[in-house]
């Protein structure tokens, strides 16, 4: 049996693929979230909190907004899909009119995030996160 070597590039820096660095910044402002709103903002639940998004994830320049995520829990997060206005009216009141209109504003703009976006981002949400814990 033959072996064959593999060549490694011992001296070149690997960089993060932008799909892992995604997912890790989803985690890090799911984890911020439910810490800071330890409970369902709509119904007061503590069982199966979710990170649930105003605006869906899918725009991805409000992906990471933390006005754009509260707790939910996971029967108020399915419904949200499906009747939005309950879990919107409770973020009016909180955040009101002018807040939703600059969220709706930013969400309508074309974002792709760059690793090095990606890498600052993920940066800043950890220091983020310790303050929380």
């Amino acid at each position: 049996m033959i072996k064959k070597k593999i060549r490694t590039h011992k001296n070149r820096i690997k960089t993060p693929k932008r799909s892992k660095l995604i997912i890790e910044c989803d985690k890090l402002v799911s984890k911020i979230v439910r810490l800071r709103d330890p409970y369902c903002v709509i119904c007061g639940s503590t069982d199966r909190l979710q990170c649930s998004h105003l605006i869906k994830r899918g725009k991805h320049a409000t992906r990471f907004d933390l006005t754009n995520c509260n707790t939910n829990c996971a029967s108020c997060n399915y419904r949200h899909n499906n009747y939005p206005e309950f879990y919107t009216s409770w973020w009016l009141e909180k955040y009101g009119i002018e807040a939703y209109n600059e969220l709706i504003a930013k969400s309508k703009e074309q974002k792709k995030w760059t690793v090095p976006e990606l890498l600052e981002l993920k940066s800043y949400l950890t220091k983020l996160l310790d303050t929380y814990l």
